[in-house]
């Protein structure tokens, strides 16, 4: 570390802010060693002889440096203000403050931050500074437009709407999206459908912020009137870091292929604007230029609203200037420690930040291993220039991508099996269409015809790379999934990478270099495997009943390997729960495709999560109700299912055999397509030994009699998922007698409008000795059998 001084304290200081976040120590208890610290260190600079006492030296100023990670951690924190845990969703919501941002526009909303003076709702009234994202739609397009086009950062405004909470970790494998706003001080959403809904009550504004936001305005409209819809929304998140265009299946691609990290504003960008600067002003003398570079990256990196990964590229791009200016020689691994400092210290708690650590993963991993790689591709047996071009290049990529695969894994569970490939093409591609992108912008200004040609030649070079980005993503094996990837296995995989990396050294023969490869990796892969945990346990019945707010998923998987899945969720425009959340969870759960897809009945907050599991190829086949000619639902669904070659087949009196249990599909009554929807639901009974399941859909009490009297003691069952969410109109008092569950499950929304469930079916549940599990209170529960006993699994400690 002699060499590296900026490396040594960057590291003390993160271990500061690290034993702040994790033991939330109040730092007043920590005086008495600050103080200790600082007398020792002034001790040690002042009497004692360096040579004899360099190692109480090094202590002290080590202890001062951690200390003060956690003092200013402590006093960077905020005092944020939070509405009561219990309030998720809340109507007639107003809220009085200031706009402290605004976002660029969206395709459907205007989205800002909000600092409230006060709020109020039903019962409540709060005169305390709170945090909100406001989210504004409209069914106008010109409406939108117009208040787009009137606020300003500053800005004092009335907001009337829907407070929503942000989602929490509902089920296993979910990102607490609650809690990440909370860590940035934020309370909730503000949701209004009606641009009716705001008023400005004072044109005053913040004049920089505002002439910040106004040239963002500038320039992405000029960026959407030029390009196409997809090169707009990528050339808009490379210029002004702003994504949220980029459709979501696209993201998913990019992830999928390994490519993720060209979405992220980077040194990438930053090179462009000194390359540009170089360009206009390379006949400048060296002063003036080198004032003019940090001025513009500053300009960009204020530009791009300060995004993590442009701060740091502009603080390490400054500090080389700033040394070859003042003829001082820069280390990479000093300017990427200083730049860190320089971030932790002005706000400490982006160190948590996934995209500070993705940034200096890479960064870090380039200028470790790289030089490294270099000297093996330069002693190779290669004669053919071309070829050490392209594996040099390659390089800078696969040691990116070795640096920050334990982060990428942390946060997407995948490790992508194309990726060197796909950087190979895309990077420079990527490259390509910026580069192009802000030569466009410029020559608009001039000459917005010539502009048009330019911007219609990046269209093709954007779709060219989506193409590639899409094959990629989409190929069977594209990527692996690598489930429940911890802290503890990120340590274990930056240790033996260190240790790799330092031993090359030592190392001469290229046998000894791969056997040591081979021994770091072989301990990687058993060091991170020791606190795997699987949720659903081999040779048992597990049963996860899915939390997807007001609708029913429940996924089953039987001890024999088969699974099965009852109802998918409701999908809206905004959210499809099959695709956000079904799809998702059965991935971390590694359940590769469901067997048995079981629509209770045709309604969209049952079935609708179907089409996207159908679309990825994840239903084999589809037990439904009766074909009814007369819903167009029903005839849609049936159509895309045969399009997607998915069996259909529907309901009537069968038993399923399986290697271990058994499928009991109980409808026996005419299918009367008179009788209301919830009225044909199907009704299953799974049995694993002597444990049953009860699935009844949205059955209304008038059938659910019916199937009392005809089946009696064979619906006797451990667990019932009571029908349609717990509603007034299902599960009767004979119906009960007859099922007996020593469970309940019942599915529905946080606060639903229907207020599921009904309070009369809760008690008669009370009254008859069940245990009630209710998604809206607990989340996703798990169950899990041997055949003889069924018991809740806590999957949230897990």
């Amino acid at each position: 570390m002699k060499n590296y001084p900026a490396i040594r304290y960057a590291i003390l200081f993160i271990i500061g802010i690290i034993i702040y976040r994790f033991t939330g120590v109040n730092p007043t208890n920590y005086l008495f060693y600050f103080l200790l610290t600082v007398i020792s260190l002034a001790f040690a600079i002042l009497y004692v002889s360096k040579d004899k006492m360099k190692l109480t030296f090094q202590l002290s100023i080590s202890l001062f440096v951690i200390v003060a990670g956690i003092f200013v951690s402590a006093f960077q924190k905020p005092e944020y203000k939070f509405l009561p845990e219990n309030i998720y969703v809340q109507k007639d919501f107003k809220a009085y403050g200031s706009l402290t941002g605004v976002e660029l526009i969206k395709k459907t909303e205007i989205v800002f931050n909000l600092e409230t003076d006060s709020l109020s709702f039903p019962g409540s009234i709060y005169k305390e500074p709170f945090s909100f994202i406001c989210r504004i739609r409209d069914s106008s397009k010109a409406n939108l437009s117009s208040l787009y086009n009137k606020i300003l950062p500053g800005n004092k405004i009335k907001i009337t709407g829907i407070f929503v909470k942000g989602r929490e970790r509902r089920n296993p494998g979910e990102f607490d999206y609650d809690k990440y706003l909370h860590d940035r001080g934020i309370s909730g959403f503000v949701i209004s459908n009606s641009v009716d809904g705001i008023k400005i009550l004072n044109g005053s504004s913040n004049t920089f912020n505002s002439v910040v936001f106004n040239i963002r305005k500038v320039i992405d409209k000029e960026i959407t009137r030029l390009h196409s819809e997809t090169t707009a929304a990528f050339i808009r998140g490379q210029i002004l870091a702003d994504r949220s265009n980029i459709e979501y299946n696209a993201v998913v691609e990019f992830i999928n292929s390994g490519v993720a990290h060209i979405l992220a504003v980077s040194g990438l960008n930053v090179g462009f604007i000194v390359l540009i600067i170089l360009i206009l002003f390379g006949r400048f003398n060296l002063y003036l230029r080198s004032f003019l570079m940090i001025a513009g990256i500053i300009a960009f990196m204020v530009l791009t609203n300060s995004q993590p990964s442009v701060i740091r590229a502009t603080i390490m791009s400054g500090t080389i200037v700033i040394g070859f200016i003042t003829n001082r020689s820069t280390n990479i691994f000093n300017s990427l420690a200083v730049s860190a400092l320089i971030i932790l210290v002005v706000e400490p708690r982006q160190l948590f930040d996934p995209g500070f650590q993705l940034s200096y993963s890479a960064v870090f991993s380039i200028a470790a291993i790289y030089p490294i790689y270099q000297k093996m591709i330069n002693a190779s047996s290669f004669r053919n220039r071309m070829m050490k071009s392209i594996l040099a290049y390659s390089g800078v990529s696969l040691c990116a991508q070795i640096g920050t695969m334990p982060v990428t894994l942390i946060y997407f569970g995948k490790l992508s099996l194309v990726s060197l490939f796909t950087n190979l093409l895309v990077i420079p591609i990527s490259g390509i269409v910026v580069g192009i992108s802000i030569f466009t912008l410029m020559v608009n200004i001039v000459s917005p015809v010539l502009a048009f040609y330019y911007a219609e030649a990046n269209n093709l070079i954007t779709s060219l790379m989506y193409y590639i980005i899409h094959v990629a993503g989409r190929f069977e094996y594209a990527f692996l999934w690598i489930r429940n990837f911890s802290l503890l296995d990120c340590i274990f995989f930056y240790f033996f990478l260190t240790i790799f990396v330092l031993s090359l050294k030592f190392l001469k023969s290229k046998a000894s270099k791969l056997t040591m490869a081979l021994l770091a990796s072989l301990n990687i892969l058993v060091y991170c495997s020791l606190d795997d945990k699987n949720l659903l346990k081999e040779n048992r019945l597990n049963l996860m009943m899915i939390d997807v707010g007001q609708g029913d998923a429940y996924l089953v998987k039987f001890p024999g390997g088969e699974t099965a899945l009852v109802d998918a969720g409701e999908t809206t425009i905004n959210f499809d729960n099959g695709e956000r959340i079904v799809l998702p969870l059965m991935n971390y759960l590694n359940v590769g495709k469901i067997e048995y897809g079981f629509i209770s009945h045709v309604d969209l907050d049952h079935y609708g999560g179907f089409i996207a599991l159908m679309v990825e190829g994840k239903i084999k086949s589809v037990y439904k109700p009766a074909f009814d000619p007369n819903n167009s639902k029903d005839v849609k669904l049936e159509k895309f299912a045969r399009f997607m070659n998915i069996p259909v087949r529907h309901y009537e009196k069968e038993i399923i055999k399986l290697r271990e249990g058994r499928i009991y599909i109980l409808n026996f009554l005419d299918n009367n397509l008179k009788t209301t929807s919830n009225n044909r639901s199907g009704v299953l009974k799974f049995v694993y030994g002597n444990t049953c399941i009860l699935f009844t859909g949205d059955l209304e009490k008038k059938y659910d009699k019916k199937f009392s009297n005809y089946y009696r003691k064979f619906l006797s069952t451990d667990i019932l998922k009571v029908s349609h969410h717990g509603s007034k109109t299902g599960t009767s008092e004979e119906f009960l007698s007859a099922v007996k569950p020593k469970f309940s499950l019942i599915s529905a929304g946080i606060q639903n409008k229907f207020k599921h469930p009904a309070e009369e079916v809760v008690k008669r549940l009370e009254e008859s000795g069940s245990k009630i599990f209710r998604t809206d209170k607990l989340g996703g529960v798990l169950f899990s059998s041997d055949g003889d006993s069924i018991f809740a699994v806590d999957w949230k400690s897990n």
